[in-house]
């Protein structure tokens, strides 16, 4: 396996870039020991790297300890950089929160992704899960937008979208995708496929049912590492 060039170490690799920026910038309403936090992601990132070059077969990386010991530096994080979250936020620390969220979610998940096989598809590197639509509004701010909110089984999602004939009680599938910040509404996915069956809440949605946009934004996460 290339793990080298392999899109779920490359798009793990810009999530711990992503966490670094947050925490460096920092900005939201409660304190975090920058000094330790960067300290640990140092060393996750020195396993990653171990990762990255060892050139083994996508299972042997996922049962390695060096993925083991990644995983459990980045759920002790969670409860570092993600308590409790105050209510009362501006968009730009929603923003912020989200980016951790999701850069955790990347990293903690990275075993699961492996776990896909040896082909290296840009559809692997991210989760694309089906998701149930609970409710659509007019965005506030932004013409021919919809915020709607989406379900997983055991998250809900915020999603702004530009689909006219998105309906309430549809399942799509759903890349979890870096946040955005559109006009003040923090989009934490993309919808990214057709309407599917009631039973793929929840579950990963087959590359075949997907578009080229999953394709498309992975390859660019990947292709921005070389300018950071």
């Amino acid at each position: 396996m290339d793990t080298a060039r392999d899109y779920r170490i490359l798009v793990a690799e810009d999530a711990l870039n992503r966490l670094e920026a947050a925490v460096k910038a920092w900005g939201l309403p409660y304190p975090v020991n920058k000094h330790r936090v960067l300290g640990i992601l140092r060393d996750m990132r020195g396993r990653l790297l171990r990762l990255k070059y060892s050139f083994l077969p996508s299972r042997m990386l996922a049962e390695s300890s060096l993925l083991r010991e990644l995983e459990e530096e980045a759920a002790a994080l969670r409860s570092e950089l993600l308590p409790g979250i105050p209510a009362k936020l501006t968009a730009a620390q929603r923003l912020r929160v989200a980016e951790i969220r999701y850069s955790l979610w990347i990293i903690i998940g990275l075993k699961r992704r492996l776990l896909l096989g040896e082909e290296n598809l840009p559809e692997y590197a991210v989760d694309v899960v089906g998701v149930k639509v609970t409710r659509i509004e007019p965005h506030p701010s932004l013409e021919r937008l919809s915020v709607t909110r989406a379900s997983t089984g055991t998250a809900v999602l915020t999603i702004v979208t530009n689909i006219r004939g998105i309906r309430v009680g549809e399942v799509r599938g759903a890349a979890l995708l870096p946040p955005a910040l559109l006009g003040g509404v923090v989009s934490e996915a993309m919808y990214a496929t057709d309407p599917l069956e009631e039973e793929t809440v929840g579950r990963r949605v087959s590359p075949g049912l997907l578009g080229g946009e999953v394709r498309a934004k992975v390859m660019e996460i990947a292709g921005s590492l070389g300018k950071h």
